[in-house]
């Protein structure tokens, strides 16, 4: 009888999967074109399974890491190419395919109106969504006057997207003891950036990648203008450069909830070539690549953010008291936080030619997200899963994942002094 109680969890998650009751992670842009932009992709939230929690265990505390939701991107680029579209219109030479293009670069540039970086009503919204996933799942850490402790970098985007995510969870508890807070001291741990030496030697082998990929520019120069030689005056750069432009603009389309996209303008396959020199630079410049990923993992925000979480968790774990810590900041310091705790399919030594085949959307979207659940038994043994984006994950160098001794953690991560 014991054996049938142990087994029947796992018989229910066999026939959940068999019922088509999760859903299959993307291996490709193809089902959802706003992918292409990698980190630009909003949110997509995958029911993927999960391991039974081993039995008597119960979870008491969530740290948490959560990039800012979809926003505006920056718009440096848009006059020259709302100018360029103005000229060749004036010049005649824009087909029907092509002006239109132009008024929904126009409705992009309203939108963004002149705010970088702005987050959206969707960006708030998915954090909203993914609250309420967090609130339901674990309902037992957020009920009473639970405390919740929030903290967030200095970016404006990343506040709004505390206030959504804190707001929905007071909406489903008023009385949380809920803390908010902001500040440059908390800039140490929210955000990271890869050091100036790899951001300047990763430009070469990018700009080296950039030069030899090879974009369908006759095709998308004959669906925009009726004169190809006489468009090129108007544009003031090259046709590759201009469809790299508006690809520029088009990425933002998601975020917007636009319903006719610039996507529009483009093959599938100039998207995927976009997506995978997108994917290339965030993993050469902020994960464990071979070329600089010893570097990056040295810059100093990763280890501080893995010191606050190891510190703040050994408090609870020691004298309770908090049943969520949450820090809301960008995807740059996400990716390298992954890497550095070894978090399989961030942590990977990918070198130049593996890294464009990584798929960046499935780790970075907009609202990405780390989570680390902290389990207890009656006898006090602490057990932690990981968590990207409300998947299930496991850690390399980690033997019985994904449900981990605390302890183990802690001396695999080999926090620095």
């Amino acid at each position: 009888m014991k054996r049938i109680l142990i087994l029947l969890p796992l018989l229910v998650l066999a026939l959940s999967c068999a019922q088509g009751g999760y859903d299959d992670l993307p291996d490709s842009i193809d089902g959802n074109r706003y992918r292409f932009g990698v980190n630009t992709n909003p949110y997509e939230y995958f029911r993927t399974p999960e391991t039974p929690v081993p039995s008597g265990f119960k979870p008491f505390y969530i740290s948490h890491y959560g990039r800012h939701g979809s926003r505006s991107d920056w718009g440096g680029d848009y006059p020259a190419v709302l100018e360029a579209f103005a000229k060749a219109e004036a010049a005649g030479v824009l087909t029907e395919q092509g002006l239109t293009a132009y008024r929904r670069a126009v409705v992009t540039d309203s939108l963004h109106n002149g705010m970088n970086g702005r987050l959206t009503a969707r960006g708030a919204r998915e954090h909203r969504q993914i609250a309420r996933r967090m609130y339901n799942k674990y309902r037992r850490l957020f009920r009473g006057n639970s405390k919740v402790r929030a903290v967030s970098s200095i970016s404006p985007r990343c506040i709004v997207s505390m206030g959504a995510f804190t707001g929905e969870l007071l909406s489903l508890n008023p009385k949380l003891d809920m803390s908010w807070d902001t500040g440059s001291v908390f800039m140490a741990y929210c955000n990271s950036d890869d050091p100036r030496d790899v951001h300047k030697e990763s430009k070469v082998i990018l700009q080296k990648y950039i030069d030899d990929q090879v974009l369908d520019t006759a095709s998308f120069a004959e669906r925009m203008f009726t004169d190809e030689a006489a468009a090129r005056e108007c544009l003031g750069t090259s046709m590759k450069e201009f469809m790299g432009m508006l690809m520029e603009m088009a990425k933002v389309s998601g975020a917007f909830e636009l319903d006719e996209t610039l996507l529009d303008l483009f093959s599938l396959e100039d998207l995927k070539a976009y997506g995978r020199y997108i994917s290339m630079n965030l993993y050469l410049r902020q994960c464990n690549s071979v070329e600089f990923g010893d570097r990056r993992m040295a810059a100093p925000g990763v280890e501080d953010l893995l010191r606050d979480l190891i510190t703040k968790a050994d408090a609870v774990i020691s004298d309770g008291g908090c049943a969520a810590d949450l820090r809301f900041g960008h995807d740059y310091q996400l990716l390298a936080f992954c890497s550095r705790i070894g978090l399989k399919g961030i942590a990977e030594r990918l070198d130049a030619s593996q890294a464009p085949d990584w798929p960046g959307w499935l780790y970075s979207p907009f609202a990405g997200n780390f989570q680390m659940v902290f389990y207890r038994n009656r006898a006090g043994e602490v057990l932690v899963k990981c968590f990207i984006n409300e998947r299930e994950a496991t850690l390399l160098g980690l033997e019985d994942g994904p449900y981990y001794r605390w302890e183990d953690f802690k001396a695999a991560v080999s926090l620095k002094e």
